[in-house]
């Protein structure tokens, strides 16, 4: 099982102003006016057909991807390495100083782990009961997701398996509802990014038997 740290992220949800999030700002506020370069990149969802207000920016630094896209503000690792996963907590403490008044109504820490290899036991955890009959009918599984809301340490965990082909996906999502940006920095220093991944970890190999791979699994040997 191998985390896959381009859909982790610390993403908090409100109303941000899109025009501060732009190169100039960013360098100068998130990184001290440093000389570093950073990657732009004009990305463009379509949901239901070609809508310009979907179209959204990402901002890279060497450590952290910045991308505000409709009310949500997302921070993730550039790659999967505990300093980078601790590097977007501060950007995001650093965006509650910048910008405090920001209303805002909740913050999430995702974690997505895919696991290529599944055995008879995954396999029969992930089954669903009706899944026989469904195929004496006559029809053949394509993929299946399975999602489940749990309380898990005072906090939301919105969980999400997804079986197709041979690979399973794992999506965790620790979600806690914040009245504004100063119990945002009140909750995240409470519960670390970096204690999240750690609970996360411990989840997904407890429940379902998995041993993790990777530079993740190096760090906290």
């Amino acid at each position: 099982m191998k985390l896959d740290h381009s859909s982790s992220a610390l993403v908090i949800v409100g109303g941000w102003n899109a025009h501060i999030f732009n190169p100039n700002w960013i360098r100068r506020y998130l990184f001290d006016g440093e000389k570093e370069k950073l990657k732009v990149d004009i990305l463009a969802e379509l949901p239901n057909g070609f809508n310009p207000q979907f179209a959204s920016q990402r901002v890279s630094s060497k450590e952290v991807r910045i991308q505000l896209q409709g009310n949500k503000l997302s921070l993730s690792p550039i790659e999967d390495n505990d300093k980078y996963f601790k590097k977007t907590e501060e950007i995001a403490l650093l965006l509650a100083d910048y910008l405090p008044h920001t209303p805002v109504s909740g913050f999430g820490i995702n974690f997505v782990f895919t696991e290529n290899k599944v055995n008879e036991e995954l396999k029969n955890i992930v089954r669903s009961k009706d899944l026989s009959k469904i195929e004496k009918f006559g029809a053949s599984l394509i993929s299946q997701q399975y999602t489940r809301s749990l309380e898990l340490d005072s906090m939301t965990l919105n969980f999400t398996i997804e079986r197709k082909d041979k690979k399973v996906t794992f999506k965790l999502n620790f979600h806690t509802d914040i009245r504004d940006l100063a119990e945002f920095k009140t909750k995240i220093s409470e519960t670390s990014v970096l204690t999240m991944k750690e609970k996360a970890v411990d989840f997904i190999v407890s429940v379902y038997n998995l041993e993790l791979k990777g530079v993740m699994n190096e760090q906290m040997e």
